[in-house]
């Protein structure tokens, strides 16, 4: 699994088939596992840019740990 935090936000993808989703972050910083979501395709265009963009940078992140 790999996993970024921004502006209190989760964005995880799965290492198994690389599926993507969110959660919650507690205000200590922690990742509220018990809050994970799906994103939603009819989110503002904006926000989708913006998840599509932090999306991308995982996926090369992870493609880094890849012997």
């Amino acid at each position: 699994m790999y996993y970024i935090v921004a502006d209190g936000n989760d964005y995880i993808m799965d290492s198994i088939d690389s599926t993507p989703y969110g959660a919650a972050v507690n205000s200590d910083g922690t990742i509220d596992w018990d809050c994970t979501f799906d994103f939603d395709p009819r989110m503002d265009e904006d926000l989708m840019i913006q998840t599509n963009q932090i999306l991308h940078t995982l996926k090369q992140l992870a493609q880094l740990t890849v012997v």
